[in-house]
């Protein structure tokens, strides 16, 4: 009975994250923005200051262009052709633009150090304004050359790797060397500093050996930060590794982290100058790239982290979203962790849905896209740079030509924004956004969609889930649909069996008030499997345990999972009745499962096999699969595992998912 009220809880339930609501950003404006954007940065007044490749190249040479935006984004006030191609920008509160270059040749890196300076830009942009030669450095990537931070004043620190070991190198406001701090352990890849450049921290690279299929292996990456006596470093261990990580440092001295974990999934933390970690926050069902400093995260001069992903889901779920359900978003999270607000941003690109084919990605999570780049300035201004969708309109024109793929948004804090209230509708199981399934259980989410305080509904064998609960009902055209869970944020509830045809319009009411309605796709199947973390399935053990790291499943049993959207059933029941075990009844479209297989990377394929039962689990609402499979199925260094539903037009994928297998 125990187990069952688990499984209940985890199909039907979902958390809530804490919101702040007297926070609100609003969208200022949304452009065309240039190709190959690597990094953007902004000052004090709002103007923006683009780093990419310039529009004029050759295939041998790829410098970099650093443009600078007016405040409204519609006038290239200056651009500058550098000759190089840059490796990091920095920006001074006053619009003083500094850069460094990356290695002309990846096998500078192994082979011997390359001489690493440091430019500072004219105030037009025209011309350098100094150069400084820092000697022989390099950092702890071949991809990129050693990192560069800049102060309130002008001071620019430089992290790299010299002969005798780590350092960062401090630079007056007219370029002279001024210090150097010795003795960074490992090899720093990202350095940051306060506005008033008194705290320092740095990410290094300790040499460990990344697997990027394996849960829990070492990336190999510490934070660290200067000793009282500015000679000794000491290193941090904040919760979660950094994947390399975004990282900055507030105006009280707190180290502020960003990055994917082991499992992928975003985490955002703050480490205060003690060392003690103030709040560590994961976002299960997000991706979000190799996100740094230069690319999904920034920080405010209030405190406030922002950061950016893509995830085409519902994860968070979103809460002041001012646009419907995309792939990207952007997150604001407090200095005490709560999150502020988290909206998702108009017209921009979807990733490939799970459902498209055997794709391998982070498992649990949706497709991969060019991951957002995002900046703030001291009035909380944010600006995001992501990849646009097929469907993007510009809110006004730009310098930049409309066939670029990029989109540019700036957001500001704004209290007459208008968020929406009906945001998303995704699979309850893996939060993906695409095309519903008859049957299926999916989550919407949003704001003022229900009551404060959520209600879980229940149902008998003689009485299905309720269509009403804390005065909000769903319709999928017009028909009522089942409702397990209703809260201001999130209600979890069943596609209907009637929905079918090209699209349902889905709607919520509350308090006999409608919300905005939004129109999606059906398909036959939808499938998700229920996950516990980016990585591993909700999964049984053939002796009824809950499967986990220390209770794997023995080798030749059966483990059982849970999914749902897999299509429709027969006999079908009624909307939101629970599955009865005599007569049970079957599913009507076939299904396999799919795994990664091979000892090595060049040996990897793909292989399709059928399950020991695969169907309505009993005692659950109709909609939720059980499939019970053997567990020396699921072989290989991978152990990828995706349900495949075949339909009438076609196969339609699951996520992928891992079980805890002995031995492995």
């Amino acid at each position: 009975m125990l187990l069952r009220i688990s499984v209940c809880l985890l199909l039907l339930t979902a958390g809530v994250l804490a919101v702040t609501p007297s926070f609100l950003l609003g969208i200022d404006y949304i452009e065309w923005g240039p190709g190959s954007v690597s990094q953007i940065a902004a000052d004090n007044t709002g103007a923006l200051y683009i780093l990419s490749d310039c529009p004029i190249h050759t295939p041998t040479t790829l410098p970099s262009c650093v443009t600078k935006l007016s405040v409204d984004g519609q006038t290239v006030l200056w651009q500058n052709n550098l000759g190089f191609t840059a490796a990091a920008m920095a920006v001074d509160p006053t619009g003083g633009v500094y850069v460094i270059p990356q290695p002309t040749d990846n096998q500078e890196f192994y082979a011997q150090f390359y001489d690493v300076f440091v430019e500072k830009l004219t105030a037009d942009g025209s011309a350098v304004l100094w150069q400084t030669d820092l000697g022989a450095m390099r950092s702890s990537s071949p991809a990129v050359s050693a990192s560069l931070a800049v102060d309130s004043t002008g001071r620019v620190f430089v992290a790299g790797t010299a002969a005798d070991g780590g350092e960062v190198v401090r630079l007056t406001p007219a370029g002279a060397i001024d210090t150097t701090f010795s003795g960074v352990p490992g090899k720093p890849a990202e350095v940051a500093v306060d506005p008033t450049g008194a705290n320092i921290a740095v990410v290094s690279w300790m040499g460990g050996i990344t697997n990027f299929f394996v849960p829990g292996s070492d990336p190999g990456y510490a934070l660290a930060r200067p000793a009282p006596d500015n000679v000794t470093w000491t290193t941090l261990t904040p919760p979660q590794e950094p994947f390399p990580s975004g990282l900055a440092v507030a105006a009280n001295g707190d180290i502020v982290a960003n990055g994917l974990d082991s499992t992928w999934t975003f985490y955002v933390e703050r480490i205060n100058a003690a060392g003690k970690t103030l709040f560590s926050i994961v976002v299960p069902g997000t991706v979000g790239g190799f996100a740094g400093s230069q690319g999904g995260f920034a920080l405010d001069s209030n405190g406030n982290a922002y950061i950016a992903g893509y995830s085409a889901s519902s994860a968070f779920p979103v809460k002041n979203s001012v646009a419907p359900c995309g792939s990207d978003w952007l997150s604001a999270i407090a200095p005490d962790g709560s999150i502020l607000q988290t909206t998702y941003l108009p017209g921009a690109s979807y990733p490939p849905i799970e459902g498209s084919g055997p794709i391998l990605v982070p498992l649990g999570a949706t497709g991969a896209s060019l991951a957002p780049i995002i900046t703030a300035n001291a009035n909380s201004a944010v600006f995001v740079m992501v990849e646009a969708g097929t469907d993007f309109a510009p809110t006004e024109t730009g310098p930049f030509p409309p066939q670029v793929s990029l989109a540019l948004y700036r957001l500001s804090p704004n209290s007459n924004a208008q968020p929406v209230q009906l945001a998303c509708v995704g699979n309850a199981a893996t939060f993906s956004s695409g095309p519903v399934a008859p049957g299926e259980i999916v989550t919407l989410s949003g704001i003022g969609l229900g009551p404060q305080q959520g209600i879980p509904t229940q149902a008998t064998f003689a009485s299905p889930f309720p269509t009403q609960a804390g005065n909000a009902e769903v319709t999928f055209d017009g028909t009522p649909a089942p409702l397990l869970w209703v809260q201001d944020g999130q209600i979890n509830t069943v596609v209907p069996w009637s929905a079918a045809g090209k699209t349902t319009k889905i709607c919520v009411t509350y308090n006999n008030v409608p919300t905005n309605c939004l129109t999606y796709p059906v398909a036959a199947a939808a499938p998700g499997v229920f996950m516990v973390d980016s990585y591993h399935a909700a999964a049984l053990n053939q002796d009824g345990s809950i499967n986990s790291a220390t209770n794997p499943a023995p080798p030749n049993s059966i483990v059982t999972v849970y999914a749902t959207g897999l299509g429709p059933i027969n006999p079908q029941p009624a909307d939101g009745a629970l599955v009865a075990a005599t007569p049970l009844p079957v599913n009507t479209l076939p299904l396999q499962l799919g795994t990664w297989t091979g000892k090595g990377v060049g040996d990897i394929s793909y292989v399709t096999y059928g399950a020991a039962y695969d169907g309505p689990a009993p005692d659950l609402i109709a909609g939720a699969s059980q499939i019970n499979f053997l567990a020396s199925d699921v072989i290989g260094v991978l152990d990828a595992v995706q349900l495949v539903v075949q339909t009438p037009s076609g196969a339609s994928y699951s996520n992928f998912f891992q079980i805890y297998l002995a031995g492995q």
